[in-house]
């Protein structure tokens, strides 16, 4: 699997990426992604918000992924209610240290980021959503509980990416991990070998400030 970010983009984290494989992605439905009925009154279904343009919303299929369907990286949840594939060849795994991401991961989070238009998923019905803050948005399997993904709706860098657990992906060869995020947010348990990228929060900060949020 090669790094790619989709359309010939650069990664958000400043990462060279080359250009993904050719995808058809399959047209979006009519009907819009279920929405969830949250007590919250400061919940917003992001599937519905009007400032989303088409192509930050996956493809949805109606029949379960097969496991490495024509060469494509394919993932699913434990229960298998959730599958995808995706358009991307990825290599490129990051590890986020917030404390955000470990709530939600249940630990380090460790995630590989995809263009949401090129990406496909069968039983998006069957996902649980929580709006984390104004900049992300992350959706669980309801059935057993496993993080799924997340999706970016800002700083501008990230709108329309999508960081996928590593854990659903069917396949894991090739992959490295190229940058451990929020570094200086990581508790003092556990610890990454090998050469990689190190981003404190504030230096992310400056990357998307720098790229005009």
């Amino acid at each position: 699997m090669k790094d790619a970010t989709g359309g010939g983009a650069r990664c958000p984290f400043g990462f060279g990426g080359e250009a993904g494989a050719s995808f058809a992605a399959s047209p979006q439905r009519a009907t819009p992604v279920p929405e969830i009925s949250p007590e919250s009154d400061g919940y917003r279904h992001v599937a519905g918000a009007q400032d989303l343009a088409c192509d930050t919303l996956p493809g949805f299929l109606s029949a379960p992924v097969p496991e490495g369907e024509n060469g494509l990286a394919t993932g699913r949840c434990l229960c298998g209610q959730v599958s995808f594939r995706s358009g991307q060849p990825v290599s490129m795994v990051f590890a986020s240290h917030d404390a955000a991401s470990r709530k939600r991961a249940g630990g380090v989070a460790l995630t590989i980021m995809l263009r949401a238009g090129s990406t496909e998923f069968a039983g998006w019905d069957n996902l649980a959503q929580y709006q984390v803050s104004a900049r992300e948005v992350s959706y669980f399997c309801r059935t057993c509980g496993t993080p799924v993904l997340t999706r970016h709706l800002a700083p501008d860098a990230m709108a329309g990416m999508i960081s996928l657990s590593v854990g659903l992906l069917d396949r894991t060869e090739g992959l490295r991990l190229a940058a451990e995020i929020s570094h200086d947010e990581k508790p003092d348990f556990y610890a990454f070998a090998g050469e990689r990228r190190v981003i404190t929060t504030g230096e992310l900060e400056a990357i998307f400030a720098g790229r005009g949020r």
